[in-house]
């Protein structure tokens, strides 16, 4: 059987996983031993291991929740036994590799095959268990009740977040190969590989809750803020962070590209709106490169902001490329700093950072690196070492 799973559903490999499962559950005889190898420990997990929890919780917080409670209440409508077996993936297990050919058979298609999501609520347990509650997991649970009335819905439904959503999952899909859930991309803003000052920016971001451009321009007395001063033209948050001739942007992503052709001998693409929005669901090859993504194009464009803020709202003169390039470099160096004093297990215990992944973070990118001792987290002079 092969499916191409409709868009609707999601596009993630967890997702065409999971609803393999769920049709080879549900197309199986009921009183047949079932057995199921998957290399998705993903889903796996999810069907057993983490089941009493997550149900005990309400599958709170759960990606793919209602994908998962289907595939549970097709489980617990069989008579017989069903029995998971992990495989690894590309290892040359023959019922893999067959899978793999039919999942790109289902790709192939030009129709979404019919996969239907159906809960049946008397196999599943109602709500919570109280005693799973805190205060924040019950407030989120009352929400989530809410947003299933459609009138609480559209009071949230603001166009612009909903434009901004879709670009930044655009974004997301370009760079991972995969359409991301739209509460990953949420959860990704409070990402703690993003600083907590840069989290609100990203999230005021894709809510444009910044007041920039046409915002000004319905304001009495106020009209001449809508335009940039420097480039004559309405503002955007795009054009602020991406195109504005203005001292900042250019030279800032200037030495963001110097920096990533450091460490991975590649230059870095001026980012779209919807890249640095979505910059913290980005995965690379490896953790270190990754993290280094992330740090970069998140503080980037917040100095990117702060800058053009100094200029405008507090009307300062504008940066020159000197202080520019200063700042940025000190930005980065912070950042640096900040990684090697949170990785002091005795004083942050479990969320210490693990040195090994600050280590792959900044390797390639420090000022006189070779002369540096291979665990350089305590020394006092690591700069980045760019300029």
């Amino acid at each position: 059987m092969s499916i191409r799973v409709p868009r609707v559903i999601g596009k993630s490999n967890n997702v065409g996983e999971l609803v393999a499962i769920k049709e080879a559950i549900e197309n199986c005889p009921l009183d047949e031993v079932l057995e199921i190898k998957s290399d998705s420990q993903v889903s796996i997990n999810g069907l057993t291991k983490n089941l009493k929890k997550w149900e005990d919780e309400g599958f709170l917080g759960v990606e793919n929740r209602k994908l998962f409670r289907a595939t549970v209440s097709a489980l617990r409508k069989r008579k017989a036994k069903t029995i998971f077996t992990w495989v690894k993936g590309h290892a040359g297990d023959a019922g893999n590799e067959a899978a793999d050919t039919l999942a790109k058979e289902g790709t192939r298609k030009s129709i979404p095959s019919l996969v239907e999501i159906r809960e049946n609520t008397a196999l599943l347990l109602p709500g919570a268990k109280l005693q799973s509650m805190t205060q924040s997991k019950a407030y989120k649970m009352i929400r989530q009740a809410k947003m299933k009335k459609g009138r609480y819905r559209d009071k949230l439904n603001r166009r612009a977040t909903t434009r901004n959503m879709e670009l930044a999952k655009e974004a997301a899909a370009d760079d991972n190969g995969e359409l991301p859930e739209t509460s990953r991309v949420w959860k990704s803003t409070r990402h703690k590989d993003v600083s907590r000052s840069v989290r609100f920016f990203l999230w005021m971001l894709i809510h444009d809750g910044y007041k920039v451009g046409k915002h000004w321009a319905k304001i009495e007395g106020h009209e001449f803020k809508a335009t940039c001063t420097h480039c004559g033209i309405t503002e955007t948050m795009e054009h602020i962070l991406t195109k504005c001739d203005a001292p900042g942007q250019e030279k800032i992503w200037e030495l963001a590209s110097e920096l990533w052709k450091l460490k991975t001998d590649e230059e870095l693409p001026r980012p779209t709106t919807g890249q640095i929005m979505a910059c913290a669901t980005t995965k690379k090859k490896a953790a270190g490169t990754t993290r280094l993504f992330r740090i970069l194009v998140s503080e980037s464009a917040h100095l990117v902001w702060r800058l053009r803020n100094e200029r405008v709202i507090q009307e300062g003169p504008p940066a020159s490329l000197d202080e520019i390039h200063n700042r940025w470099l000190r930005t980065m160096n912070i950042r640096l700093k900040l990684d090697c004093a949170l990785t002091d297990a005795a004083k942050y215990g479990t969320r210490a950072l693990k040195k090994s992944l600050v280590l792959k973070t900044w390797v390639k990118v420090l000022k006189n690196e070779v002369n540096l001792p291979k665990d350089w987290t305590r020394e006092a002079e690591v700069l980045v070492g760019i300029g």
